[in-house]
């Protein structure tokens, strides 16, 4: 073997090992693992960063053990920066039923994305967040780039004393 086929080679496996850990940070799975406390992930909206208020994901406080799951808090209607509980919606990822909900039950980690689905325009490493009108009182969608989750709404919001 030449030296130059050998550095092709190396080469070319750098770059299938570096798109696979760079492709592993857009899917919902991976991302939302390990959500970080408040303010949690800087969503974006139309190229502009958007305020936890508006469109935030969090991990559930830790002084209730809730720190595994994922809350989803959507100022309503989408792109309202809420300032109570009345003007948003949460939705939350708890595949391990650390919350005191039966939420697990609902969440789908691998989701088909509904015909009447529709981008809200926030996005997040690839990851992009779907509401469908015929179930937005019930799920929010988390779109990667080869998954979808459905996570349930919170109605009335999971809160932590």
């Amino acid at each position: 073997m030449t030296d130059s086929f050998v550095a092709q080679v190396l080469l070319t496996v750098a770059f299938v090992i570096s798109a696979a850990c760079s492709s592993a940070s857009t899917e919902p799975a991976s991302l939302f693992e390990a959500t970080p406390d408040y303010p949690g992930y800087a969503w974006t909206r139309d190229g502009h960063t958007v305020s936890p208020e508006e469109l935030g994901t969090i991990a559930g406080p830790r002084h209730c053990g809730w720190q595994s799951a994922t809350f989803l808090n959507i100022g309503w209607p989408p792109g309202t920066h809420s300032s109570a509980a009345a003007q948003a919606r949460q939705y939350i990822r708890d595949p391990k039923g650390v919350t005191p909900t039966k939420l697990r039950d609902s969440l789908e980690l691998h989701a088909t994305l509904p015909s009447d689905a529709r981008a809200t325009g926030y996005i997040f490493e690839g990851i992009s967040i779907y509401l469908s009108p015929s179930d937005q009182d019930s799920a929010a969608y988390v779109v990667g780039t080869r998954s979808v989750e459905r996570w349930p709404r919170s109605d009335p919001m999971t809160l932590c004393a």
